[in-house]
């Protein structure tokens, strides 16, 4: 009997950081890193629980090791601009593939129960799933888009924001691919 044969991908052990999206990466011109934003960075188990302890218990549970969040913006008028105005890049790193399974199934259900709109990723990881929100926000309607997927033990997103009638699912799924490319060469 063989034991851990099969078609697994191997466990990515390099740190989240190495494994989001850098500014000299991102296909749209004019981005620049945001600076001073609380959710960009290492995100640790317990700040991501927020002081929640049932969710730092289920942290422990799934293998979530920690996080890291890249977020980069445009400085342009919203309602002028071409495509995203705001892109944030983002990996979870867990102990096991089956824990960032569960992570990934987690989150897709969070995105589904406030009300975001799934849509198609075409193929991307080994799970995926997109959804999208519209809001309105300074007489300018905006369009929001979440794609996320799981490779191996990582748990990737891309959230991508701007004018909605410049912006589309394409917009994300190329950066989305972007990162998912860089994950594998890494």
């Amino acid at each position: 009997m063989l034991v851990g044969c099969g078609a697994s991908q191997p466990l990515l052990h390099n740190s989240p950081r190495s494994l989001v999206l850098t500014l000299s990466q991102l296909p749209y011109p004019g981005f620049v890193v945001e600076k001073g934003a609380t959710n960009t960075g290492v995100i640790s188990n317990k700040k991501a629980a927020a002081g929640e302890r049932s969710v730092l218990r289920r942290y422990v549970r799934q293998g979530r090791q920690s996080a890291y969040v890249a977020t980069f913006v445009r400085e342009v008028s919203p309602q002028e601009v071409v495509g995203p105005v705001v892109i944030e890049s983002s990996v979870v790193i867990y102990d096991s593939a089956a824990g960032a399974s569960s992570g990934f199934s987690l989150e897709r259900q969070q995105l589904d129960a406030s009300g975001w709109t799934r849509v198609s990723t075409g193929s991307l990881g080994a799970e995926a799933a997109a959804f999208t929100e519209s809001k309105a926000l300074d007489q300018t309607q905006y369009q929001s888009f979440v794609v996320e997927w799981r490779q191996a033990n990582a748990v990737n997103q891309i959230r991508i924001a701007g004018n909605a009638a410049t912006l589309d699912i394409n917009y994300a799924l190329t950066v989305a691919r972007v990162q998912e490319r860089g994950e594998a060469a890494k």
